[in-house]
């Protein structure tokens, strides 16, 4: 590897090129002709590279003037060195490929985060089934559950369960091979090897994986990666390899993917991550604190505030954990007691403003309109009254906030999202038949205020 600069390289190769002017077997013309848009490249160890713009420049100086220029650049250097002379375009093409090679090379480094562990995943209500999925793609690779999609809302763990997938296998199965990439790491990764007219190699490596762990799928938008994505997917699935996906929505409600590849993503299992409930959000708090206690004191009740206040996301939930220890370490109190995390967060707003219409309102105005609890319509209750409410606010839901079906799911006692499609298209047909139920829809949009 050379340890010159460009500007090194440049002031050697213009010394050299005086002394070759100042030589009697080179006169002013032919160095004109034969030198122009010469440079000294590189020197490695003892080799020095020499570029020249032309197939005509590279013949004639080969065969003429090498060993004029190797004498020449060892006199500058102090040092005997040989000479390689090279067209431009070849070295840019050498440099060019060990480059991508080298970003190649990075996205397939192994990413697993060794912190992301079944055991430090917590389990709750909301999240119950996935951590079983996961489970279960470990101790049966490739045979039930291929592929496995895990979908739901931004920070709820889906990437730590990914993870937790690739920790557990390379610790009791470490023959196996495990590819954990983002999916617009992905897409790079195959517009690099069209680029590069190494489609294959890469391919071939990416197949070659025991387990493929794709994170974020919804963001697999390039037309020519999905063609290739659908080829690699089909032959590891055909070889019993196990592909783990996750996505913020159901594969049915994926935008700008391929039907095909939707088509795909559905024929396994498909299971959801919800927020955590109070007793989840807590749990995980106190698992973030074990080992600290003599370091930090934390009253109970702060931990009760942090996960009533912040558990629709988990990353917002350790981040206030985090963000209100690092306030300790600066204030100091004696123990962080509730008065103290109230301080902190004061300025913090809540995720919804009084005047933004959310799932919460929409289930508030349902409720009042039937005298219902917001317990009962998120419950799995079948009785009419509870249903039709249940099924007003699912199409308000839909209706006025744009929400795809699994998200809405989610909110409504973590419910398939087929099953709240059907609830939508309930409530669709009640409202083209029924006029009982287009006067409640109009007097709970006019209580929202969204007529």
């Amino acid at each position: 590897m050379s340890s010159f600069i460009t500007m090194q390289l440049q002031q050697i190769w213009d010394k050299t090129l005086d002394l070759i002017k100042e030589n009697s077997k080179v006169d002013t013309a032919n160095f004109s002709v034969w030198f122009d848009g010469s440079q000294l490249f590189d020197i490695r160890d003892d080799l020095a590279i020499i570029t020249v713009p032309y197939k005509v420049n590279k013949q004639i100086i080969s065969d003429l003037y090498k060993d004029l220029i190797k004498e020449k650049l060892s006199i500058v250097l102090e040092h005997e060195v040989e000479c390689q002379i090279l067209l431009k375009k070849e070295v840019d093409s050498e440099y060019i490929n060990k480059d991508a090679l080298r970003r190649s090379n990075i996205l397939f480094e192994d990413k697993i985060n060794p912190e992301y562990t079944f055991d430090s995943f917590v389990v709750g209500k909301n999240n119950r089934e996935a951590h079983a999925a996961a489970l279960s793609a470990c101790y049966y690779p490739g045979k039930f559950n291929n592929p496995l999609f895990i979908f739901g809302n931004s920070g709820l763990g889906k990437t730590h369960l990914l993870h937790a997938i690739g920790n557990y296998i390379k610790e009791n199965r470490p023959e196996d091979k495990v590819l954990y990439i983002y999916s617009e790491d992905f897409v790079t990764l195959l517009i690099e090897a069209m680029k590069n007219k190494n489609v294959e190699e890469v391919k071939e490596k990416i197949c070659s994986a025991d387990y493929l762990l794709i994170d974020d799928i919804q963001r697999l938008k390039q037309s020519t990666s999905q063609e290739l994505f659908f080829n690699m997917y089909n032959k590891l699935i055909r070889d019993n390899k196990q592909i783990v996906i996750t996505s913020d929505i159901h594969p049915t409600e994926l935008k700008g993917i391929e039907n095909r590849l939707i088509s795909r993503f559905s024929s396994g299992l498909s299971v959801s991550v919800g927020s955590p409930e109070f007793e989840t959000a807590k749990a995980i708090l106190q698992k973030k604190i074990e080992g600290r206690n003599e370091e930090i004191l934390i009253e109970d009740e702060v931990l009760d505030y942090l996960a009533t206040r912040f558990a629709s996301d988990v990353r917002k939930l350790e981040g206030a954990l985090n963000e209100l220890f690092f306030k300790s370490i600066l204030y100091n109190p004696d123990t962080i007691d509730l008065k103290f995390a109230k301080e902190i967060f004061k300025e913090n707003p809540m995720t919804v403003t009084n005047d933004e219409l959310s799932v919460n309102k929409i289930k508030k105005a349902v409720c009042d309109f039937y005298g219902l609890t917001k317990t009962q319509i998120e419950s799995k209750s079948r009785t009419k009254n509870i249903a039709n409410a249940r099924h007003i606010a699912v199409y308000l839901c839909r209706k006025h906030l744009d929400m795809p079906f699994a998200k809405i799911g989610l909110e409504f006692g973590n419910r398939d999202h087929s099953t709240i499609m059907s609830s939508y298209e309930k409530m669709v047909k009640l409202l083209k038949d029924k006029e009982q139920f287009q006067q409640a829809l109009q007097q709970i949009e006019k209580q929202l205020g969204i007529q």
